[in-house]
């Protein structure tokens, strides 16, 4: 299997996070998918903007102080991506760029909120991309993938862990997950738990024996990247997809 770049909120690394212009340079970077942050407004409207779970503080990404429950999409039409010109964008950009593009679409729900998932699942049936779209979170969010499945039984499913003592192909097995990545930020404490119990590459086996793919990130580093090709990573999650496409070919000659 080929191996897969994936650009992180579009790859903010290359451009302002989860915005039509991120999902571009995506492109033109050749990623092979992106992914993107979705929450709702007060008139229950999806849109990209990346919060901590279950919050409405936009300030960070928008440099706004106004919760976004208090902000209808109108409103928010008028507001930008934090210290850039690009206006916030809404989930029905993404999903018609997937399907312009036919490029894989990784949709993070940042709220618990009943009404989300749902809307975001008729944008989905409403752009025909079901077979480009997963829905992508955390672990411990077990039941929004077990709704998911529930209400579109066909739609893709990616878990984060960040538990590298997890039993993975347990856990994914439970809520039917199409694939999982090893979710770390900055330091790999999968590499570290490896080093002691080499237990992650029997794990990774097990996982594609039974079709789920591995996948990890976020991926900064060349050590990252060949951490993940030592251990049969078959996707990086990337902020910067040209930076580590050329540590990939730098460390595969080297090989």
């Amino acid at each position: 299997m080929k191996l897969q770049l994936l650009a992180h909120r579009g790859g903010l690394g290359r451009a302002p996070e989860n915005t039509l212009t991120s999902f571009k340079q995506a492109l033109s970077d050749g990623a092979d998918g992106f992914e993107c942050d979705v929450c709702l407004t007060q008139d229950k409207q999806p849109v990209l903007i990346h919060v901590d779970f279950n919050r409405y503080d936009i300030r960070e990404a928008t440099g706004c102080s106004t919760p976004l429950s208090r902000l209808n999409w109108k409103e928010v039409q008028q507001l930008k991506s934090k210290n850039s010109d690009e206006p916030v964008a809404h989930l029905d950009d993404a999903l018609r760029f997937a399907q312009e593009n036919q490029m894989p679409c990784f949709v993070e729900p940042k709220s618990d909120t009943p009404e989300l998932l749902p809307i975001i699942i008729e944008r989905i049936h409403h752009f025909g991309v079901i077979h480009l779209v997963s829905i992508l979170t955390f672990s411990f969010r077990k039941q929004l993938f077990i709704d998911a499945k529930r209400l579109e039984p066909r739609l893709q499913t990616s878990v984060i862990f960040i538990n590298p003592m997890a039993n993975f192909l347990k856990a994914a097995t439970e809520i039917d997950a199409n694939r999982i990545i090893f979710g770390w930020n900055k330091i790999n404490h999968f590499e570290i738990y490896n080093a002691f119990t080499r237990s992650i590459p029997r794990q990774v086996n097990e996982l594609c024996a039974k079709g789920i793919v591995v996948e990890a990130g976020f991926i900064l580093t060349p050590q990252d990247v060949a951490w993940a090709l030592k251990n049969g990573i078959q996707g990086l999650w990337v902020d910067d997809v040209p930076y580590i496409r050329n540590c990939v070919k730098q460390i595969t000659n080297e090989i």
